[in-house]
Order: C-alpha cells, then sequence, then structure tokens
C-alpha cells in the first residue's frame, strides 16, 4: 500500500509542477510573440504598440513608455484550444496512474470475489503480486493504449459540452453557477462523453482483467483479438456494454461540477473577505491551490457517493463465466453484488480508485482553469 500511495504522491507533484510550469509559460507566450508581417490571420497575432514622449535620456531626462497589447486568436483557434485543454493533463495523468486502475478493475470484477482471484481477500497488493507473477511489470500497464486513444476525446467532449451547457443555459434559463445549471450541464457532459467513447472503455477493461481460467475465460492475445472477439460473439452492442452504469455515472459528473462551482464561489467570497479586512482590492481569480483542493473535495465527495455504478459497470464488461453473461443490466448487476458481496462487493477497491481519481481529477480541473484563464487575455477576431 505505501508503494501505491507513493506513486499517488509523485502524480500529484509531477502534475502540478506540469500545470505550474503551463501557467508560466502561457504568459511568457502571451507576452513575448511579435508576428511577423507575412503570418496569416489564422495565427496567433500579438501587437505591441509603444509611443514614447518626453526628454532625452542621456541627458538625464525621464523616457516614459506607454505600452498597449492586442492579443487576438481567431474563434477557431479558441474552440481548439478550449477542447483540447480538457485532454492533455487527463492523457499525462492517466498514464501515470494506469497500474492503479488495473489493480482496481481486478479488485472489481467478479473473479475477485469468487474466482481465482478469491484468495487475494481484496487486498491490493496481494492483487499486485498476482499481476506482477502472471504478466510481469507490463501487466500494470495493460489497456494504456486504448487510454491514449480516448482520453483526449473523452476530456476534451466532456469539458466543451460542459462550458456550451453553461452558457447557453445562462443566458436563457438557468444563471450560471446555479444549482440547476450546474446539474445539468455536467449530466450532459457525462452523457455525450460516455455515448461516444465508451466502446473504447469496453476494449481497454476486457484487456485489464486477468482471464479466469476455471471459469472458461481466455487471455487475450493483443487488442485485435479483443476487438475481433467482440464482435463475432457478442455484436456491435458487445461494445457499449457497461454504458447504463455510465450513465447513471453521470450523476457522478453533475455532483462533482455542481459541489466545484458553489465550493468555488464561496472561496472567492471569503477571499475577497480577508481582503477587504486589510485593505486590498476584490479579486475575480483563485489562487492555483483553491482550485486545485475545490476540485479534489468536489471529486472525492462525488466518487464517494456513486461509486456503486463503477463496480456494476466492470462486472457487465467481463468475459462470460462457463459460458454466461451473469450481469445483463446496471440495477440487476447492482442487485446481485449486494445480494451476494453485501456492503464490500458494492464498494471494492474503492480506496485504489480514490486514489487514482481525486489527484487526476484535480490536476485536470486546475489546468483547464489554467488554461482558461490565459485565453481569457485574448480578444476573438472573425477570420
Amino acid at each position: 500500500m505505501m508503494r501505491l500511495i507513493s506513486l499517488v504522491t509523485l502524480c500529484l507533484l509531477s502534475q502540478f509542477l506540469q500545470a505550474t510550469l503551463l501557467d508560466a509559460y502561457g504568459k511568457k507566450f502571451a507576452s513575448g510573440i511579435t508576428p511577423h508581417h507575412h503570418d496569416s490571420r489564422r495565427r496567433l497575432d500579438l501587437k505591441t504598440n509603444f509611443s514614447r514622449g518626453g526628454g532625452n535620456a542621456r541627458g538625464g531626462a525621464s523616457t516614459v513608455a506607454v505600452a498597449t497589447a492586442t492579443r487576438t486568436l481567431t474563434a477557431r483557434q479558441l474552440k481548439t484550444f478550449n477542447l483540447l485543454s480538457g485532454g492533455v493533463a487527463g492523457t499525462v495523468a492517466s498514464c501515470i496512474t494506469n497500474p492503479l486502475e488495473v489493480i482496481r478493475t481486478q479488485l472489481q470484477s467478479s473473479s475477485a470475489s469468487s474466482g481465482e482471484l478469491a484468495a487475494s481477500g481484496g487486498r491490493p497488493m496481494d492483487i499486485c503480486r498476482r499481476i506482477f507473477d502472471s504478466q510481469g511489470v507490463k501487466g500494470f500497464f495493460k489497456g494504456l493504449s486504448p487510454t491514449l486513444v480516448g482520453i483526449i476525446p473523452a476530456r476534451s467532449i466532456y469539458f466543451f459540452t460542459y462550458e456550451q451547457t453553461k452558457r447557453r443555459l445562462g443566458k436563457n434559463l438557468l444563471p450560471e453557477g446555479s444549482v440547476g445549471n450546474a446539474l445539468i450541464a455536467g449530466f450532459s457532459a457525462g452523457i455525450a462523453s460516455n455515448t461516444l467513447t465508451n466502446p473504447i472503455w469496453m476494449v481497454k477493461t476486457r484487456v485489464q482483467l486477468l482471464a479466469d481460467q476455471a471459469a472458461g475465460q481466455r487471455a487475450y492475445t493483443g487488442y485485435a483479438d479483443v476487438i475481433s472477439t467482440i464482435l463475432k460473439e457478442e455484436g456491435i452492442g458487445g461494445f457499449y456494454k457497461g454504458i447504463t452504469a455510465s450513465y447513471w455515472g453521470c450523476a457522478e459528473g453533475a455532483i462533482q461540477f455542481l459541489i466545484y462551482e458553489k465550493v468555488k464561489k464561496r472561496v472567492l467570497v471569503k477571499q475577497n473577505e480577508r481582503n477587504e479586512a486589510i485593505g486590498l482590492p476584490p479579486t475575480t481569480r483563485h489562487t492555483k491551490l483553491s482550485l486545485f483542493c475545490t476540485a479534489a473535495l468536489a471529486k472525492g465527495v462525488a466518487a464517494a457517493l456513486t461509486y456503486p455504478h463503477e463496480v456494476a459497470r466492470t462486472r457487465l464488461r467481463e468475459q462470460a463465466r462457463e459460458g454466461v453473461f451473469r450481469y445483463k443490466g446496471m440495477w440487476q448487476t447492482i442487485g446481485i453484488v449486494a445480494r451476494e458481496e453485501g456492503r464490500g462487493g458494492l464498494y471494492a477497491g474503492m480506496g485504489v480508485h480514490m486514489m487514482k481519481v481525486v489527484p487526476n481529477s484535480a490536476i485536470m480541473f486546475l489546468t483547464y482553469e489554467v488554461v482558461n484563464i490565459w485565453l481569457g487575455q485574448f480578444r476573438v477576431k472573425e477570420e
């Protein structure tokens, strides 16, 4: 367990440093680029005009320089940055914490309760040893390829849908920051992201799960084998197994965004109260630490409240046991697990899950906010 904690701590520190460097680079980039006169209007356009007045510096008189900068992006460039800002940080974080996901997936599986992994007793370190003994170090990085393929579109679609829904609702129906706005925007973001990327995560889960040969499951030889087998034995619908649990999990995203927006607003109010007490002007910007902690809190609470859907989704994506797919729907799966395994079964692997998703989410939200703050310095121009 200490090794797992060390891994998450390393992930946390390295990604926080990346977000800080991103912010610093963004400011340097925004202030330091001068366009060539042959640059296309589609490229970043930074213009700095200087007006000087009074005297001669050589003769001791002061030289006054007033700099005005107009920073512009095309609408297409702005949308591209917004779309990608939610995905890049998630990619790095997912790569680093992939071993935790592999361990969590085994703990959630039926094999951990009644199959070959039952002897582990739900202990993460025993699962680690089993993975290492059967597959070596590479076993901890199973499913990484689908993650690399899917994380940027999934996170980008998620944040893009959230922002667009939040703004449109804010203009016509529900003001931004309200409970209804945050819930609907968060739920819409989850629906869009899961619908488009579920086949990728289905393949990833099948690859990550250790085959229980005593139950008639077989080890796949590669991703092509997984895809062809699912298509042959389960049809196109096989790639959408677990999507009902994913939709239920959209409630997690909605709760997360609701808590995030509410706490973020409250933190800013408190910060301005402190500023007023010491004679400083009010601010509309959060510190990186407050954004990071707010995102971590929101994710932790939301994940704890909705965790059983994670177990249900993994069970729904398993191979057949003895030729039979026992789990057929989310509520049916939750009912079976609750009846046969109790609360422990519904929350199997939750500790490892929290170690993975809380720092990931905090870094992702922080990076997204940093990028959006940087983009806020630019004026949108027509192409």
